[in-house]
C-alpha cells in the first residue's frame, strides 16, 4: 500500500510504502528524485529525448557515462536510475517507481 505525500499546496511530491519512500525532487533544479527501499537508495528521473529540458538532457548524458545506472524504456519515456548505494536490485526500484507513477496518474484523473 502506497501513501501519497502532499506539499502545502496539496500536490503529490512523493510517497511512503511498507519498506521505503519515494520523492519527486531532491536537487535544487528539480531534475531528479530519490527512492529508498530498506537501507538502499537510488536517484531517479523520467526522461524523454524529444521533450526533456536542456538540464535533463545534460543529466542524462552524465548519468549514462557512469556504470552505476539502470534505464527502463517505456515506449520512449525512460525511467532512469543512478548513483545506487546499497544492495537492493535496480529492478525492485523500477517496480516501486512504476507503482508510484500508476497511483499518481490515477489521482490526476
Amino acid at each position: 500500500m502506497m501513501e501519497m505525500i502532499l506539499n502545502k499546496n496539496d500536490l503529490v511530491v512523493g510517497a511512503s510504502f511498507e519498506n521505503g519512500t519515494i520523492q519527486d525532487y531532491v536537487d535544487e533544479s528539480n531534475t531528479y528524485g530519490l527512492i529508498r527501499i530498506e537501507e538502499t537508495t537510488v536517484n531517479w528521473f523520467l526522461f524523454n529525448k524529444e521533450d526533456s529540458t536542456e538540464d535533463m538532457q545534460e543529466l542524462y548524458e552524465k548519468v549514462t557515462k557512469n556504470e552505476n545506472h539502470f534505464i527502463k524504456n517505456d515506449f520512449g519515456e525512460e525511467v532512469v536510475l543512478f548513483d545506487k548505494k546499497g544492495t537492493v536490485p535496480f529492478e525492485d526500484f523500477i517496480e516501486k517507481i512504476d507503482e508510484y507513477l500508476d497511483v499518481e496518474l490515477v489521482n490526476a484523473l
